[in-house]
């Protein structure tokens, strides 16, 4: 993939349009004119375009060039949405896209290393790094330090009191 970064997964129809239920790894990232790429299971990757997305429910619903009705986006269901990084719109300073954090070290000022990052889940409250084998959900807040050193690929945090018990 080189410098595509994954923008999102199709979860399934919506409605029988062609619009499509869809998880996004990257929000800020899916907007209208953005060119993508669908890489489904079988391997029939499709170029297409989102053309309108619109937040629903915990997810997203998107019309995307080519799929003209239910028929067509059933058979993307599960896909993977990828787009060029370049294409991709800045970040504001402290926001990162999950394809970068991806496998970063978490290194806790007092306990050491917690492992690697290996997805991000989106909650109301904040984003959570989830960590290390025993996939430990560590806050993306200031609050608890959280220093992202790009070129080190290593996340630093200062985790309060207590939360050794759960390693």
């Amino acid at each position: 993939m080189g410098d595509d970064v994954v923008v999102g997964r199709i979860l399934g129809t919506f409605g029988v349009s062609g619009e499509v239920k869809l998880a996004a790894a990257d929000p800020e990232a899916l907007t209208p004119g953005l060119a993508v790429r669908l890489l489904p299971e079988d391997g029939a990757e499709l170029r297409s375009v989102v053309e309108a997305i619109r937040p629903h429910q915990r997810a997203f619903v998107a019309r995307l060039r080519g799929l003209a009705d239910a028929d067509a986006a059933h058979r993307v269901r599960g896909a993977t949405i990828v787009a060029a990084r370049s294409d991709l719109p800045k970040l504001a300073e402290h926001k990162y896209r999950e394809a970068d954090l991806r496998g970063m070290q978490v290194v806790d000022a007092n306990l050491g290393g917690l492992g690697e990052v290996r997805e991000i889940r989106r909650y109301p409250s904040c984003d959570m790094l989830v960590v290390g084998e025993k996939k430990f959900l560590i806050p993306m807040l200031r609050a608890y330090g959280m220093d992202v050193d790009s070129a080190a690929r290593v996340i630093r945090v200062s985790l309060p009191d207590g939360f050794e018990e759960l390693i």
